[in-house]
């Protein structure tokens, strides 16, 4: 891994100068994750490997890694195998998504129950999550086992409360928080716990790292949800409007809602009643959520995060490269939809 010295530091760092900084442990994760779905059983790599190869930034990698480098850690297996389990278990979570939202594409691509239907999109989660926690098995301790064992019980528990929630124009912005929070900030909490761990930091700082990947996370799924009515399908990999479509409420929505006149109110509970409709009218509704505020609201939300999680940093790590990479990849993750 590199070190503080190894590289000039920059005043500011984007997804490619962190990737660069980060250039030959990326690569071992890619070729771990490659190695370890192998199985006799054909269709688990093929599936694994067409979904890990379908694009994606490996943010929680990236987390693992240069929260590990913060920390002190001095480099080794330990780091890239952990990198490993937490893009695993992401991977798994979007399997399990797609089938849950009857979702036909991921990232730009078909999805893999599109592809080959809903039972081997779902047993392919599975094995990655059972591979997940055998990998920690031989590699872990007991301090990280609890943590990602913590942040996958939230991911099912987020998926649950999103399905209860699914097409509910009432959402409340802290039942929102709280689906946000474990469906994504629970995991990319955990990246940087590990990091806290495998570096051996004391209590106060593992406890600023964790705040510190709460932020981002919650911050990461703003943005998505941002850029459901603001983008387009090049950008999303997926249809505009698509969390509407599938029944999502999201805070763009939930604040613009809350805003509404009772005419305007009523037209919505009507026009999201079903799908076909909502697809009709999906040009008047990312209209109207753009004209009551309601992404201006999670964009300030948003940027709010961050710069609760780059403080977070900063008040308890010295200056030098890593520090700048994480506060380089929390800005990355709103700068998407900037």
């Amino acid at each position: 891994m590199y070190s503080d010295h190894s590289i000039t530091i920059p005043r500011k760092m984007g997804h490619k100068e962190i990737a660069s900084l980060l250039e030959g442990d990326l690569r071992a994760v890619e070729t771990s994750i490659m190695k370890n779905f192998r199985s006799d059983v054909a269709m688990i790599p093929v599936i694994s490997g067409y979904l890990t190869n379908g694009g994606g930034k490996r943010i929680r990698p990236m987390l693992v890694l240069l929260t590990s480098n913060l920390c002190g850690y001095g480099g080794g297996d330990a780091g890239i195998t952990h990198s490993t389990v937490v893009e695993y278990i992401h991977a798994a979570t979007l399997l399990h998504d797609d089938v849950v939202d009857s979702a036909d594409e991921r990232r730009g691509i078909p999805s893999a129950n599109a592809k080959w239907g809903n039972g081997y999109a779902v047993l392919v989660g599975d094995f990655l999550f059972a591979k997940s926690f055998s990998l920690m098995a031989d590699a872990s301790q007991p301090e990280i086992i609890r943590a990602i064992s913590a942040a996958t019980r939230y991911l099912a528990e987020g998926e649950i409360l999103q399905l209860i929630h699914n097409g509910d124009l009432e959402l409340t912005e802290q039942k929102y928080f709280e689906i946000i929070f474990r469906k994504t900030g629970a995991l990319i909490t955990a990246c940087c716990q590990i990091g806290a761990y495998l570096g051996g930091v004391n209590d106060e700082k593992r406890r600023a790292l964790e705040r510190f990947g709460k932020n981002i996370g919650m911050a990461f799924q703003l943005t998505d949800d941002m850029l459901d009515f603001t983008s387009d399908r090049k950008t999303l990999g997926k249809p505009a409007g698509q969390d509407l479509v599938e029944g999502h409420i999201t805070l763009p929505f939930i604040h613009a809602y809350k805003n509404a006149s009772p005419h305007e109110r009523e037209f919505f509970k009507e026009t999201l009643k079903d799908d076909e409709s909502t697809l009709r009218r999906i040009d008047d509704i990312t209209g109207f959520v753009e004209k009551n505020g309601g992404v201006e609201y999670a964009r300030r939300l948003a940027l709010r995060y961050v710069e609760e999680a780059k403080s977070e940093l900063e008040e308890h790590f010295s200056p030098g490269i890593h520090l700048d990479a994480l506060k380089g990849l929390a800005e990355y993750v709103i700068n998407r939809a900037m």
